[in-house]
């Protein structure tokens, strides 16, 4: 994650060069950013003093950009008891908000659920169900079993603090002076548009959606009763946004299928339904490229880098990921252990970096999943240890490095011949882009069909099928021997494509059509309610 930066100069050149629709719409409006986690968590010392850290995850990072244009208050959900104590605090006082010395142009408001409606929220419907469903995860012959914990955990824990948030985006609308444009992210908050709708019908509502969204038909998986709230929830919204075409026509196929009082315009991308039209668009999702370019050239980053020359070869495969299921970290392993059978004159000459953050610690298929993970390599590494040993050399094919550590990440992106992005389904996949913008050797980037980031940067990568191993091994070896001219070729084209798509311009897209929304509805906007 790229942490928020404080407002520059370089950030008022910026807000003076958008489109005038845009600065107007920023002038007199104020950003309402809602989010599962928020920009900084709250921890206590031994002394009780608090100390801040900021959030990491994409969207973090992506809605962090929001700051550099205008003034945003961020609701999301109190993480740590420390959190929970700020938040007393704030309501004890009668402060709306809570200002973020470190993160100028912040405010943050807290939703403070009871902790057992959290984990119904959290840890049962929101993840693992919806984010094992949109990504095409689960082994339906023996999951999900939808019994009554998890009805339980629906009522209990996802509407009830779904509820909460929308209470909250509420108040803080009504607390401050310019008109609220309201920005949801993501599948933890499906049900908050509907509920806002109850309180306040005349918010300008908006939904962007970070992972991508499966087939109608993968949706039956859920009960009908769950998934159209999820289907009116999302169609309280004005604008809907998702990462690829793709994913757009499979919620309106979904809206179809689900709710059939629904009227679908597949060609204009709009539903409407009970009065209401729901516009759904497409912002695919990017990088900042100042900002990343920034931490790689950090003093952290280039001594890492330093670090990790001990770790290359001749030829080096370098792979940045979340440890868990959906980005495919296993396969990856064994299409590379397929390279080696397939080409021994390989054994001593290739490196497979593979950097790897653990995620969702208190989700039981995520930390099996990582065991699955270091049990592949540690067989990888006997295995070919043996065969290293009989050619005389001391080698070994794969090194793990686990934690949290985005500098070091970011300094092995610089020498990669090749870059691994094998995910089952991501909703983008940024990992693609940081490498095309930093990489120093004409890495060749290899890329799965089930990554959002395939719509935009396929033409240029090496094509997989996220489950053919076979496939992927050969891929690595047409990477890896690639002529130069072609490799040259592919990371310009990589490199440049990233540069003009960048996350300044998916930010400033979705704003784009807030502005031409509100244009259109200026003469006969709803009244706030008195």
């Amino acid at each position: 994650m790229v942490p928020h930066q404080a407002w520059t100069h370089q950030d008022g050149q910026l807000l003076a060069q958008l489109p005038n629709a845009i600065r107007e719409l920023l002038d007199c409006t104020t950003l309402v950013i809602v989010s599962n986690r928020g920009p900084v968590e709250f921890h206590q010392t031994s002394d009780g003093d608090f100390v801040t850290k900021r959030g990491t995850g994409g969207v973090i990072t992506a809605m962090s950009a929001a700051a550099r244009y205008a003034e945003a208050i961020w609701v999301a959900c109190a993480m740590t008891s420390a959190d929970r104590l700020k938040a007393e605090e704030m309501r004890r006082r009668g402060e709306p908000f809570l200002d973020l010395p470190d993160l100028p142009g912040f405010r943050l408001r807290f939703v403070v659920p009871d902790p057992s409606a959290y984990q119904g929220y959290y840890n049962r419907i929101a993840n693992p169900l919806l984010w094992f469903l949109q990504h095409y995860l689960w082994d339906t012959p023996r999951a999900p079993d939808i019994d009554y914990r998890t009805w339980q955990a629906w009522h209990e824990g996802y509407v009830v603090v779904n509820r909460l948030f929308a209470e909250e985006v509420v108040a803080a609308a009504a607390a401050v002076p310019r008109e609220p444009i309201i920005l949801l992210q993501d599948y933890h908050l499906y049900l908050v548009p509907a509920f806002i709708r109850e309180l306040r019908p005349d918010l300008l509502l908006h939904h962007f959606v970070h992972i991508p969204w499966p087939d109608q038909d993968y949706w039956r998986l859920l009960p009908l009763v769950m998934r159209r709230a999820i289907c009116e929830g999302l169609l309280a919204n004005d604008i809907v946004g998702f990462q690829t075409p793709r994913h757009a026509r499979s919620f309106l196929n979904t809206v179809d299928a689900n709710l059939p009082d629904a009227e679908v315009d597949y060609r204009r991308r709009e539903v409407a339904y009970r009065g209401r039209i729901t516009r759904v668009r497409v912002y695919p999702i990017s990088i900042d490229p100042e900002l990343v370019r920034a931490v790689a050239n950090s003093e952290d980053a280039r001594r890492h880098e330093e670090h990790l020359q001990a770790y290359r070869n001749e030829f080096t495969i370098v792979r940045v990921d979340r440890a868990e299921p959906s980005k495919n970290v296993v396969r990856g392993f064994l299409a590379y252990d397929r390279l080696l059978e397939a080409h021994p004159e390989l054994i001593g000459r290739v490196n497979f970096l593979a950097f790897l953050v653990p995620t969702r610690m208190e989700v039981a298929e995520y930390i099996n999943y990582l065991d699955e993970i270091n049990a592949v390599v540690g067989r990888i590494n006997a295995k070919y240890a043996n065969a290293a040993e009989v050619e005389g050399i001391h080698w070994q094919p794969v090194h793990l490095f686990v934690g949290d550590d985005y500098p070091r990440a970011l300094a092995a992106m610089r020498f990669y011949d090749v870059l691994l992005v094998n995910a089952i389904f991501d909703g983008m996949n940024l990992v693609a882009k940081e490498g095309a913008l930093l990489n120093e050797r004409n890495g060749v980037l290899i890329l799965s069909e089930g990554a959002g980031a395939y719509q935009q940067l396929g033409q240029w990568a090496l094509t997989v099928s996220p489950t053919d191993i076979e496939g992927t091994a050969q891929a690595l070896w047409r990477g890896l021997t690639m002529p130069e001219a072609e490799r040259a070729w592919r990371a310009e084209q990589l490199r440049r494509h990233v540069l003009e798509h960048d996350l300044r311009r998916w930010l400033i897209d979705q704003l784009q059509d807030i502005a031409d929304l509100r244009a259109e509805r200026a003469p006969h906007r709803v009244a706030a309610p008195s």
